[in-house]
Parts: structure tokens; sequence; C-alpha cells
């Protein structure tokens, strides 16, 4: 069961939620500096997923420690928040062994800070105390994370809830792993926040990582995309309470840099959603850099850079959607994910996410510069 804590919310107050940031701790900071974050007076709950898939593991795992010595801050455990917890207390050397070094993990950023790079039967024993005594504070803090946190309209959890009338006897794994949670139904009776899942794999995101509202099921899905989507964002959702009222808001950023427009472009192409986990992909052309595809699942048909395919044992695959050229206007701003030469992965103001003609952005000087430049 996952023992949801109870947190009463008093009169008025706001409460700021985020999901999967994925070590990219610089660019929550900035956005809760954006936000005008008060700690102490608002709440904040990030909704799992701290840890892995992108690089400063520690230094993330320590400001959200940091952040969460504020009693109304709470940290939800997410899928990949349990690695580094097994590795730290309970893996047989076996599994210890095999794991260490799997994608410069967050434990293996750990042991190789406290001198070790290697792993061995003699000496992993060594590893996990040498690792616990350093980090012991941040991995208890890891090991003891909640899995859900309940206010008076709303739910919190990583990934999901099992659809049963005693939700709260929710298996612990699944509420941190459940996949495609916005097809599946809300058991409770309150708005239902999760993760996990990143917005952008739903078609009614629109190709956007912008959260997405399931109205009928009342779930909102917050996950930007992190590190997990080669374009990706971070979103945060803030809840301002007044009595009974309640008004939302989204504030969002993505890690990469900011470029001027400088021409207009639009297309009237409108973007064709492809289920990555279903899809059988057969190619029609090729005109312009761009290959011409159609799912055989759907029917529908559309245009991708021919380098955003990926073709294995003869059968092609892709990960975004197709046609999704957004349009933007001269002197506004961009986001730029990639420059594949002709074409530009961009996130527009409106956090449009898609395809642009590179000579339509001003590449001489960034506008600003975006937070995955530390993390190289």
């Amino acid at each position: 069961m996952i023992d949801p804590i109870r947190l009463e919310l008093p009169e008025k107050c706001r409460l700021i939620a985020v999901s999967d940031i994925h070590t990219c701790y610089r660019l929550l900071d900035k956005l809760l500096i954006r936000a005008d974050y008060r700690p102490g007076k608002d709440f904040l709950v990030i909704v799992g997923d701290i840890l892995e898939h992108w690089h400063d593991n520690i230094n993330a795992l320590k400001y959200v420690y940091e952040l969460c010595k504020n009693e109304r801050a709470y940290c939800l455990k997410g899928n990949n928040d349990i690695f580094c917890e097994r590795m730290a207390y309970s893996y047989p050397y076996e599994k210890f062994r095999d794991k260490f070094y799997y994608n410069e993990n967050s434990f293996y950023q750990m042991a190789k800070s406290v001198g070790f790079d290697n792993c061995t039967f003699e000496n992993w024993l060594d590893i996990r105390k040498a690792v616990t005594d350093k980090y012991g504070d941040q991995l208890e803090f890891l090991r003891d994370l909640p899995i859900c946190l309940e206010t008076q309209e709303h739910i919190f959890v990583h990934a999901g809830l099992e659809d049963r009338p005693d939700w709260e006897n929710t298996d612990e794994i699944y509420a941190i792993t459940a996949e495609w949670f916005l097809r599946k139904k809300n058991p409770t009776d309150k708005i239902l926040i999760v993760g996990h899942y990143p917005t952008y794999n739903y078609k009614r995101a629109c190709s956007s990582n912008m959260p997405v509202y399931d109205a009928a099921q009342r779930i909102v899905d917050i996950d930007g995309g992190i590190s997990i989507k080669k374009n990706c964002q971070m979103n945060l959702l803030i809840i301002e309470k007044d009595g009974d009222n309640y008004n939302y808001s989204v504030m969002w950023d993505t890690p990469f840099d900011k470029f001027a427009v400088k021409e207009d472009f639009r297309c009237e192409l409108e973007p064709v959603y492809v289920d990555w986990s279903y899809q059988k992909i057969r190619l029609l052309g090729e005109r312009d850099g761009l290959l011409y595809l159609k799912n055989e699942v759907t029917g529908e048909s559309g245009y991708i850079p021919k380098r955003e395919i990926y073709v294995s044992d003869g059968n092609i695959s892709v990960y975004q959607f197709l046609s999704a050229f957004p349009e933007i206007r001269k002197g506004e701003s961009v986001s730029v994910c990639c420059n594949n030469g002709k074409y530009s992965f961009v996130t527009t103001e409106r956090a449009a996410v898609g395809w642009v003609p590179s000579s339509a952005i001003d590449f001489s000087k960034p506008l600003e510069r975006g937070v995955i430049n530390d993390m190289k």
C-alpha cells in the first residue's frame, strides 16, 4: 500500500508542483526563482524522478534534499529514484556488479567521488560503505521518500493508481511505474496529478511538452520530458487556493539556448501523431531533405527530417510527431534543441515543438544560454 501523506492546505495558499527533473536541478532552480517561490510560505511538491538520465545526480540530490528541509516542501518517490537506494542498501553482489556501470548512474557517480570506479567481489562492500558514509543523509532521504500526497482536492503520485475503490492499497511499484496513465481511469474523486510519461507521448499534446489535462478522468500529466525526449521542457504547475476556489497556471522553460527568429515561417500542415509503442512505418518518398512516411497502423502520413528516423532490421521507427512545422514570427525567440543543417528542432514561445528552417533563425548569438551548457 502507498500510505498517502494527508496534507490539509490552509484557506489561502499557493502550491507548486513539478515532476521528472532527472538531475536538471539548475532549470528547476531557475523556474522557482522566476515563479517567486517562497520557502516556508508556498507549498512545493516534486512528483518523483529527481535522478538519472542526465549527469549531475549528486548535486541534484543535494539540491532537493536541502529544499525539503523546509516543512512545506515534499518530494515523492519515482521509479528512477529507487535505483540508487537499492544500490546503497539492498542489491546482492551480482545485481550490484551488473548495475554498477550502467549509464554512469547516480550510485556510480557517488562511488567515483569516493575513489571507486571499478567493482569486484573483493571491494563491492567497501564501495557501498564508502558511499553510504559520505552520502548517508541524502541516501536515507531518498530511501524514505513517500509515494503519494493527498490534499483536499488533489492527489499527487508519480505514475498512477490502481483502479480500485481502496486506491490507498495500490501496489507501490505500480504507483511509480504505471504506463500510459492518461489512458487509464482515475479511481479517486479528486484531481490526480502525475508525471512519469512525458505528455509529448500523447496525441492530445498536439506536438507540445505542456501539461495535459483529461477533464473526464480529472488527471493532469505534468511531465515535460526532461532528458527523456530529445526536445523537452520542465513544467511548474502552479495552484493558487483561495477558500474553495482554485486557480491553475503553468510556468515552463527548456534547458536549451534561445535564439531570435529573423524571418516568418508558416506551414499549412498539421502535426500527425505517431504512437512510439505501436507503429508500422513505410517510406513513401523523399523531398527537400524530408522523408514522407506513412504509419500503416493509423493510415496517416507526414514528413520528418531524414536524420530523425531510426532503422533496425529494415524497420523504420519514429519518436516524434510527423509534419510538425510550427509557425514562428520575426522578432520572437525559439529554444533550439538541435540544428540538423537545413532544419532546426525547436520549441516556440507558444510551446509548440517541431522543425523550422534553420535559415529563419539568427544563430549569430544566443539571446539566452540554456542550463544544458552547465551540464556538459
